[in-house]
């Protein structure tokens, strides 16, 4: 065959093409890549004191360690084949474990969980001193008792076998992975924090979980934010935040204000549960019937009576002149807490307002009306009876008709208090108030008026329980307008003739009068 001769040897060589032919068959080919949980086949070629060397391929050595092989396990000999998985590599040396303790795909979960903080389902095995051994898989993990949860748990024994969700926050190369459960719960908890803070205005209702008890309130979790509800907020009625709610309970809310804290740690939502009940008042007057006798609670003293609750979150005052009988102090006939049998004088809706008597229950006998039915109602008020006719009502028209607005008496200071003076008088007793009394305001009463003095008081007013209050400084001035009645009326009265002198007489008959 001719040789063309119009192409030369140069043109017959491409470089480039000879080059990747020669790259083609004299590189190595690309090593496989080795990732924790990958699959390894290894040829021993060492049995040391404690790890066995092996020959894992493509030029690359591996390192068993002997405690894989389990207390009876054999050592292998030089030249055995050994299928395991590799648990990490350093310095290009492949640390191998055996798939009868750890299995690859799970070793390889756990590694995406922690490169990615994707939550992974694990159950609690035991409980030793620093945490709790959590089995992930074919897997053992640590979870320290701090990381089990957002709060204290009071008993760790109690999450023994149960499946909860972790995050794998440090893997040492496949050993011991440690993990945290509380991780999970901040991050679910801030998510939920989110949505809840859009709805988040006051006046605003929740459905929400106890999470603290306390003696001052309850701290409410109503969606990944805590609120407190404080005791008097909690339902009508006096009792300890105890007795009320417990830890894990599920209750109604509504939020009464957002503001910062007062200890600068953030804000302070106050939420009410009270503000979703119905007021027990607003049936309270329908439902007690003036003269009822009850057994109340005495819940608090003060100088001019003491309040009893008689039903739940409805209480009544028992006024110091309610006692039946003159009495030094009521801090001296009942003490908080105590148990006291109590008569219903009156009670006004439009004040909120009950007054109760003290009864005696000695005396039990001869004031209920045994024909008269114990009242029944909603309040829950523990009801004894009716009084009979004579009983507070007919004092209170008694005391009314002793006295009557517009009166005026001559009192005697029997006590003092610091809004005013107790008097009584032969037709009763009442309070005369300080701003009543007609001197300047931070004036000594125990000075200017000493106890067994005598005033004159006018009757201001009278309550429909028959209370009495007074006022002296009405009584100067109705002294006042007596005078100048007394004045005007001698003033109009005819003049006598003949006691007048020459220039009346007929300065008289000028004016012709």
């Amino acid at each position: 065959m001719a040789r063309n001769t119009s192409q030369t040897d140069d043109d017959l060589f491409d470089p480039e093409a000879e080059f990747e032919s020669l790259l083609a068959t004299t590189a190595p080919a690309e090593r496989p890549f080795i990732e924790p949980g990958s699959a390894i086949r290894g040829v021993v070629t060492h049995v040391g004191d404690r790890y066995i060397e092996l020959d894992v391929g493509d030029g690359r050595e591996g390192l068993l360690d002997q405690a894989e092989l389990g207390p009876q396990g054999e050592l292998p000999k030089v030249g055995d084949v050994i299928n395991g998985h590799a648990v990490g590599v350093r310095n290009r040396v492949v640390e191998v474990g055996l798939g009868n303790t750890r299995g690859p795909l799970d070793l390889g979960a756990l590694y995406s969980a922690h490169e990615t903080g994707q939550p992974i389902e694990g159950r609690v095995a035991e409980v030793n001193k620093g945490g709790y051994v959590v089995e992930i898989g074919s897997h053992r993990a640590f979870c320290p008792l701090g990381m089990i949860d957002t709060r204290r748990v009071e008993d760790p024994e109690t999450l023994i076998g149960s499946k909860l969700t972790f995050q794998v926050i440090e893997m040492r190369d496949g050993r011991d992975p440690v993990v945290s459960r509380r991780a999970v719960l901040v991050a679910e908890r801030e998510a939920r924090a989110a949505e809840t803070r859009l709805l988040l205005v006051p006046g605003g209702r929740f459905r929400g979980e106890v999470v603290n008890v306390r003696d001052f309130g309850v701290f409410v979790d109503i969606g990944g934010v805590e609120g407190l509800v404080h005791r008097s907020e909690l339902g009508y009625g006096r009792r300890e935040p105890s007795e009320v709610v417990q830890v894990g309970q599920l209750v109604e809310v509504e939020v009464i204000s957002i503001g910062p804290d007062p200890k600068g740690r953030g804000e302070r939502i106050s939420l009410s549960m009270k503000s979703l009940e119905d007021d027990p008042f607003d049936t309270a007057w329908s439902e007690l019937p003036i003269g009822v006798i009850l057994e109340g609670k005495v819940t608090r003293v003060q100088p001019f009576g003491a309040f009893v609750e008689i039903a739940n979150g409805i209480e009544g005052l028992l006024h110091v002149s309610a006692f039946g009988k003159r009495i030094g102090s009521p801090f001296d006939m009942c003490k908080a807490g105590q148990d006291i049998v109590v008569r219903v004088l009156a009670v006004d809706p439009t004040l909120r307002r009950i007054s109760l008597a003290w009864v005696e229950r000695s005396a039990l006998e001869e004031l209920i009306d045994a024909e008269v039915p114990t009242p029944q109602n909603s309040l829950g008020a523990r009801a004894l009876g009716m009084a009979r006719t004579q009983g507070d009502e007919a004092e209170a028209v008694a005391a009314t008709e002793r006295a009557q607005i517009g009166d005026v008496v001559e009192v005697q200071v029997d006590r003092h208090a610091h809004f005013g003076v107790f008097v009584s008088w032969p037709g009763g007793e009442g309070l005369v108030p300080a701003r009543e009394l007609g001197v300047p305001q931070g004036t000594d009463l125990r000075r200017r008026f000493p106890e067994g003095c005598k005033i004159e008081a006018e009757v201001i007013d009278i309550d429909a329980a028959g209370r009495v209050r007074l006022s002296s400084e009405a009584a100067a001035k109705s002294r006042e307008r007596t005078h100048v009645d007394a004045w005007r009326a001698d003033q109009r009265k005819p003049i006598d003739a003949d006691k007048l002198s020459d220039f009346g007489k007929l300065l008289k008959e000028k004016l012709g009068s």
